[in-house]
Parts: structure tokens; C-alpha cells; sequence
């Protein structure tokens, strides 16, 4: 069977037909300087690219070549998504990125498994885990939450390296040794997206955090080595949530590896449930 996906690019006058469908994807990337294409099998929107360079992702230095991919419409079927990635990869490979990536759920085992034929590997296998903040959330008084200013950003992210340490997450560990030299431009954008904290014990800091509160995510929460093992970690969730619930969100979510078995079993007892399992494939240009 022969499938002809039909591409749009971002400056295409067609592309507006699109633009609420894509708004969630591109608007970041538009921030950063990528461009995208739209891949479409007849009518139906197949797939989005978007073709940067760093610091988007952070897998690798800032200005590094990049494509990240979307698929938007699993429903298609085998051969669509094929030729989708093949596609993608056939860019990847004009433009001269370094990298091209995508998340993907789990149960598409058939598009794992040709995402390897064509040079793909996992680079991250995540559960993605909520819970609904319908009844309070007892927090306790014992731990200071310091909302950090702009200043602290690259200090954050200094302490973020030492009490994140451990985590079997590779991604993680990437973005924090490639966070050096980004641009202010970008610093000034996480800064505005997030709320971060430095977390103290007395006048001891202990830990480090941030979350959206509006979207009711979080995004990091890291202990002290030294202070692992006391219900700090605990007790900085429950932080979290009580916000969230203060904020009006109607549920709470977060990203862990499937490896960090604390973690889950931490975010268990305070009522999280997986939601989703999500696997990150990554083609590398030197592979």
C-alpha cells in the first residue's frame, strides 16, 4: 500500500487553517526561532515537526541542531505512521540536525519497533501520574518555602544538579549538564512559566522545587542527599497540592521515570495513579 503524505510549512498560506489545532505545539517554538511542517494524509492532520536548535530541548548544548516531532492522529494506520517517522527522519537528515526525537505512548509498540529499524533508540521511559484534588491536603508548618527572584535562576539550578542527584531519569541528568551558557532570553521564559522554590529546614536549605501551578503540574522536587529518608520530599508534595487547590486547579500531575520506585511509591500514597506511559525515541545523527 502507497500512502502520499502531503507537507505544509509554517510561512504555507494553508497553515492557517490549522492554527488552532497546532497552537499548543508551536507557540514555544515559535518563542525559541523554529520553524515547523505540517504532515497530512489527504485532509487529516498526521504529524507536526519542528526544526530548531537549542536550548528547546536540552539534550544536547545550546545551538545544537534539533528536530522534535508530534504525532497527532494514532488512528492512522501502520503504514501512515511509518511513512511519517521515515519522512521525518529523511529531513532530519537535509537539514543536518544532530538529533531528531519523539514521545510516544507505550502501547504503540509497532512504531517502536520500526523507529529502531530506521536507527531510533529509548531514551526515556516515563509514567505520566495524576490525582484529583477534591478533599484538602494537610500541610505541615515545619519546612519555608522561598519563592526565588530572576537572580537565583542559574543558583536554582546549581542546587537542582546536587539534590536531584540519584535519579535514574537520563533526561534529567541531561538537561541539567547542558543548562550552561543559555541564552537570558530563555532563562527569562522558564522563569515566567514556573515557580520555583528554595525549601529550608530551620534556616537550612533542604530542598529545591518547581511546578506550574496554573496547569497544576510539578516539575522537579529534589532533597539534599544529606536530608533524605526525613518526609521532606513528602511534605514538599503535599506543598504542591494544597497550592494547586488554592489556585483552583481540579487535579495535580507530574512525570516520573518507571525506574524510580521511591518516587512512585511516595506519589502513590498521597492518592497519585498512573495515567499514561510515555517513551521518549531518539535519533542521533552520530549513530
Amino acid at each position: 500500500m502507497v500512502v502520499v503524505l502531503r507537507s505544509v510549512d509554517f510561512d504555507d498560506p494553508e497553515i492557517v487553517e490549522f492554527k488552532d489545532r497546532i497552537g499548543s505545539y508551536v507557540e514555544q517554538a515559535e518563542i525559541f526561532g523554529f520553524t515547523y511542517r505540517l504532515y497530512l494524509n489527504e485532509d487529516r492532520l498526521v504529524g507536526i515537526v519542528l526544526i530548531g536548535k537549542e536550548p528547546f530541548q536540552l539534550f544536547k548544548p545550546v545551538g545544537t541542531p534539533l528536530i522534535r516531532f508530534v504525532v497527532l492522529d494514532y488512528d492512522q494506520s501502520e503504514v501512515v505512521l511509518n511513512q511519517l517517522v521515515d519522512e521525518v527522519l529523511s529531513l532530519a537528515k537535509e537539514r543536518d540536525v544532530e538529533y531528531a526525537y519523539l514521545n510516544i505512548p507505550v502501547e504503540q509498540d509497532k512504531l517502536a519497533e520500526h523507529l529502531e529499524q530506521i536507527g531510533f533508540q529509548e531514551l526515556a521511559n516515563r509514567y505520566e501520574m495524576s490525582r484529583s484534588l477534591d478533599e484538602s491536603i494537610g500541610v505541615s508548618n515545619q519546612l519555608r518555602y522561598e519563592q526565588i527572584e530572576r537572580k537565583d535562576v542559574n543558583q536554582f539550578f546549581e542546587y537542582m544538579k546536587e539534590f536531584m542527584s540519584g535519579s535514574p531519569d537520563v533526561v534529567l541528568s541531561m538537561v541539567i549538564e547542558n543548562f550552561k551558557n543559555i541564552p537570558e532570553a530563555a532563562l527569562d521564559g522558564w522563569y515566567q512559566g514556573v515557580q520555583a522554590y528554595f525549601v529550608y529546614y530551620d534556616n537550612e536549605m533542604v530542598g529545591i522545587l518547581d511546578l506550574v501551578p496554573q496547569a497544576g503540574f510539578i516539575q522537579n522536587i529534589g532533597v539534599s542527599p544529606a536530608h533524605r529518608g526525613k518526609g521532606f520530599g513528602t511534605e514538599m508534595l503535599r506543598f504542591c497540592l494544597n497550592l494547586f487547590k488554592e489556585t483552583g486547579s481540579k487535579e495535580a500531575g507530574l512525570g516520573v521515570h518507571v525506574d524510580n520506585k521511591r518516587a512512585i511509591h511516595v506519589y502513590e500514597k498521597l492518592g497519585f495513579s498512573i495515567s499514561r506511559q510515555i517513551r521518549t525515541m531518539i535519533w542521533w545523527k552520530s549513530t
